[in-house]
């Protein structure tokens, strides 16, 4: 008797085993079509250092402009986005400039002044080294009298999003 429920109990080991593996390899073959593939993978990275748009001289409308590359590194199409959220004198941290005074290019489209991103480039995928997005980004400012003087400053967001 004592054999008898010795090698019941094997058994019941063994068969347990085996189910723990059988229900282990269920989900690998039901992955479907999409298993082992790569996600979509979409980044992007900018030089450091401050965009340099020049001094605002004379009374007149004026026409500022700076350019950098942005470095993006995807293995799906992508859209290189940005926004830009005008500009407020660093140095006494006044007010900023006023909106309805400003219209911001980038990459030859217009963009709303704010939060809002605007596909500014696309691409495929790129190589392992990525590929340089050149930005160009202009301001025109109504008339630079209305201004005080001063060094201004702003935030351009760029980002990237795949698919």
């Amino acid at each position: 008797m004592r054999n008898l429920a010795k090698t019941c109990a094997v058994v019941a080991l063994c068969l347990g085993l085996t189910a723990g593996v059988a229900t282990a390899r269920t989900p690998v073959s039901n992955r479907g079509p999409l298993a082992g593939r790569p996600r979509p993978v979409a980044m992007v990275s900018m030089p450091q250092t401050p965009l340099i748009f020049g001094k605002v001289v004379g009374p007149g409308p004026t026409r500022l402009r700076a350019e950098t590359t942005a470095r993006v590194l995807a293995n799906c199409p992508f859209r290189l986005m940005a926004s830009f959220q005008g500009f407020g004198e660093q140095a006494a941290q006044r007010a900023p400039l006023p909106l309805t005074q400003m219209n911001v290019t980038i990459n030859g489209k217009e963009m709303p002044i704010g939060k809002q991103y605007v596909e500014i480039a696309t691409g495929g995928p790129t190589s392992r080294a990525g590929v340089e997005v050149p930005i160009v980004i202009e301001i025109k400012t109504a008339g630079a009298l209305a201004y005080p003087a001063g060094q201004y400053g702003g935030n351009l967001a760029i980002t990237v999003r795949g698919g």
